[in-house]
């Protein structure tokens, strides 16, 4: 301890402090509720002074007192703090532009798998499916896609009893396929999504018409023959080929003018009209969020391999 000035000294005296609490003594037990407390404390000023190696360390310290006394709950929120503390380094490292060796990263995914266990011990599903989520935000947000997809799929098993937000988790879990090129995958999800959202209304119905766009989209990019198409596939793409005539669509005009524009932009394809998908492309592009015109993007590529790039 030579080697730190005089605040790193005095913390981790008081560090050592509290787990001297914890040391076995001749008949009298450790005191191992009230150095949790301490842990805290100490946990949460370090925190507020911006000092999040040394607090997460102390909030690991706290998890391993809880997990002592049979305090789930107290334990899992103890791992997820030290993971949050972890991130925040990981932050501090990056915007300081820092070679980071993803070490406070790592870190702070084995908080968060520990929290997630401690729920899961307890039977809470509703908590390990939130604080699957909350890991899987902070990987996409640090790009580490591929363990954000297996943490939001482990919401969504973990969201069996709650079909509304395993609903929002799929969403989430498809956009996170999209952007690991994983097309078939969020295909699949969207799917998923589709079958599952069948005569709901309100919002429901919101969702179910945004996964039916970024299904065809996904159908015309991967270009799939028609006899492989599974059931909600084809009668996406049957919607398709009603005349407006001989339909009652009870939409906004916004939404009739990109049926009828998604209704083009099959006979398009299926034509290998490059000219025309260019021209639909053009049309229906604010029609589409930002996922669904990175798909249209996807499809110019796949229909006209020489055009210019889009910006």
């Amino acid at each position: 301890m030579d080697h730190l000035d005089p605040r790193g000294q005095e913390l981790f005296a008081h560090y050592r402090a509290i787990s001297a609490k914890l040391r076995k003594r001749f008949m009298k037990k450790p005191n191992v509720k009230e150095a949790s407390e301490d842990y805290g404390k100490l946990a949460n000023r370090l925190k507020n002074e911006d000092n999040p190696h040394y607090s997460s360390m102390c909030f690991q310290a706290m998890a391993k007192c809880d997990r002592l006394m049979g305090d789930s709950s107290g334990e899992a929120e103890a791992w997820a703090n030290a993971g949050r503390q972890f991130f925040t380094a990981e932050e501090l490292l990056f915007s300081a532009q820092h070679a980071s060796y993803r070490e406070s990263l790592d870190a702070g995914v084995h908080c968060f798998i520990m929290a997630i266990d401690a729920h899961e011990r307890k039977g809470d599903g509703v908590m390990a499916a939130m604080f699957c989520l909350e890991l899987a935000g902070k990987l996409v947000h640090f790009e580490r896609l591929h363990e954000a997809s297996r943490f939001f799929q482990r919401a969504i098993d973990l969201q069996v009893n709650k079909p509304e937000c395993q609903l929002r988790t799929l969403e989430r879990l498809a956009s996170c396929k999209l952007r690991l090129r994983a097309y078939d995958g969020a295909l699949n999800v969207y799917t998923r999504i589709f079958s599952e959202t069948k005569g709901k209304e309100g919002p429901y119905l919101v969702l179910r018409k945004r996964c039916e766009v970024c299904i065809l989209l996904l159908l015309l990019m991967l270009q799939i023959p028609e006899r492989h198409y599974k059931t909600e596939h084809s009668m996406i793409i049957e919607s398709y080929s009603k005349s407006i005539l001989d339909m009652e669509y009870k939409e906004t005009d916004h939404s009739l003018n990109r049926y009828i524009l998604l209704q083009s932009l099959i006979n398009a394809s299926r034509r290998r009209d490059y000219k025309e998908i260019e021209a639909v492309r053009a049309s229906l592009w604010s029609h589409l969020d930002e996922e669904q015109q990175h798909l249209m993007h996807l499809l110019m590529e796949v229909h006209c391999p020489y055009r210019r790039p889009l910006l």
